[in-house]
């Protein structure tokens, strides 16, 4: 069997990595457009510094990356965050995130009530939501994000608190975003209980009567509902509190540190790329890995798979696609049967990370880092203080600060130059942080449409794209970013679902 895998994404590599060990007598190829392997994954060692240029990070609890670090025998080298108070900047001012909510959804009475981000306009009419019927869902069962929560909880707290937490995350307008795709849960939580307050304060109690680790859990099953506030978190923007975890008869388990619980996010020492490499290294060998490969043409007919890579005619009896939606433009070209992935947009973003010398510097670092509304007039949405999150990557003398910019139409990203957005970045965050110290370097990295767009509608035209290919194309299997999670374990275990499926139906 010949098999072809496009992609050389942590996604790709994964499937590749499980199916050559499953498959010894398998013959894959993989082909990687770009001159390195591992997608936005890359880390770069700057004197002591560990840089992640891409992500930083991976939830824990979706432990099917952890599981494929410890067969890469780097389980040893695994840390956790550090936890603590996130906060929100709204136009001119810092709150911290009213603890007791979930997401922004208030679940204790006294931290909502003493919350100075939220006016007390703000807070009766969220706590109007006791009184309010379940959201008239479309024909799918789906609606965005923004609409869902502007009806249960209102438009300050819409502004304030769930776009900041949740339109991060995506990178998109989140009146636009799929609650089903991307927080099902929540449908759930409202469609049983009512309401949304009503559900995520039965929701909460019940996963303590429970025994249920709150930090550890999340608040509605294995939804992505992680607890906002203090010690907690709600992307892998903001923790304090490091605690380094280790494999103890196959379980993980926090170090005890000095005080409160673990992040719920893990890194390794050496950086996320670490794992890249390591698959790499530990390709088994009836797979050939190549970059600087551009797949073309690709067509089906007589059982067989036939494409161009770099001009050059192939075949393959098994075809694996894990690359972002534009890919899918130079292929299948007159399938609109492809049309529900190649048609999804894709937001634009940027991280510049700055270096400080701690005696120098003189502003207040608060927590790990803070969110920014997006009525707030400036082009970042978020900082991380990276020594405070990760100390681990930083010399013990030095301040990191992780910015992010872009917003839904805001251009500045695709067409400022990288001194431009180093220099915007800076006077913005300097600004905002209220300090004037100069960073001892500047690294910018441009991620232009990275972010597939989970819109309204999402699920149904994956769906259709799917049925599509299982009705017209034998051995075709699609996988990666556009279809079933935009974090990294979300690709690992998309490669590993489908490594088990080809694995079971070959020995049937």
């Amino acid at each position: 069997m010949k098999v072809t895998i496009v992609g050389g994404g942590l996604t790709g590599l994964t499937a590749a990595y499980y199916l050559g060990h499953a498959k010894p007598d398998w013959q894959i190829q993989l082909y990687e457009q770009a001159p390195r392997f591992g997608g936005k994954i890359q880390t770069q060692q700057v004197d002591d510094f560990v840089v992640e240029l891409g992500p930083d990070s991976y939830l824990g609890r979706k432990t099917e990356m952890t599981d494929l670090i410890t067969d890469l025998g780097l389980a040893d080298t695994l840390v956790s965050n550090e936890t603590g108070q996130a906060y929100v900047y709204d136009r001119g001012n810092i709150h911290p995130i009213p603890g007791g909510s979930i997401m922004g959804v208030p679940t204790e009475m006294m931290p909502f009530v003493k919350a100075t981000l939220i006016s007390w306009a703000g807070k009766v009419r969220a706590g109007l939501d006791y009184f309010k019927k379940p959201y008239p869902l479309d024909a799918h069962g789906d609606v965005s994000i923004g609409h869902f929560f502007r009806y249960h909880l209102g438009q300050e707290m819409m502004d304030k608190l769930i776009e900041p937490l949740l339109a991060g995350i995506y990178g998109g307008d989140i009146y636009k975003i799929s609650l089903l795709s991307t927080f099902p849960h929540f449908i759930q939580v409202e469609q049983k209980y009512g309401n949304m307050v009503k559900g995520m304060i039965a929701a909460k109690m019940s996963h303590q009567k429970a025994g249920v680790s709150k930090a550890a859990k999340g608040a509605v099953n294995e939804g992505d509902v992680p607890r906002a506030g203090k010690g907690t978190m709600t992307d892998a923007q903001f923790d304090k509190k490091q605690s380094s975890i280790q494999r103890t008869n196959g379980n993980l388990k926090a170090s005890k540190g000095t005080a409160s619980q673990s992040g719920m996010f893990r890194q390794l020492t050496g950086g996320l790329e670490s794992v890249v490499s390591a698959i790499v290294e530990q390709m088994p060998s009836n797979v050939t890995l190549t970059t600087k490969a551009l797949v073309r043409d690709i067509s089906y007919a007589d059982a067989v798979y036939r494409y161009n890579v770099n001009g050059r005619e192939e075949t393959s009896h098994m075809l694996v696609i894990s690359t972002p939606p534009a890919t899918y433009k130079d292929w299948f070209i007159r399938d609109t049967g492809f049309d529900g992935v190649r048609n999804m947009e894709q937001s634009s973003c940027a991280i510049a990370i700055m270096a400080f010398d701690k005696t120098s510097f003189d502003g207040e670092l608060k927590g790990s880092g803070l969110l920014i509304t997006r009525k707030t007039d400036t082009p970042l949405t978020a900082c991380t203080i990276l020594n405070q999150k990760w100390p681990q990557t930083t010399p013990d003398d030095k301040i990191v600060l992780r910015v992010f910019i872009g917003k839904p139409g805001n251009d500045v990203v695709e067409r400022y130059s990288d001194e431009e957005l180093s220099a915007l970045a800076l006077k913005e965050i300097q600004r905002i942080m209220n300090f004037k110290a100069n960073p001892e370097w500047i690294k910018i990295n441009r991620l232009i449409h990275c972010m597939p767009q989970y819109n309204v509608g999402h699920r149904a035209a994956i769906a259709a794209v799917r049925e599509h290919v299982k009705e017209h194309y034998p051995n075709l299997y699609l996988i990666g970013t556009p279809f079933d999670g935009i974090g990294i374990p979300d690709g690992v275990k998309q490669a590993k679902e489908l490594v088990h499926l080809l694995t079971k139906s070959s020995t049937t």
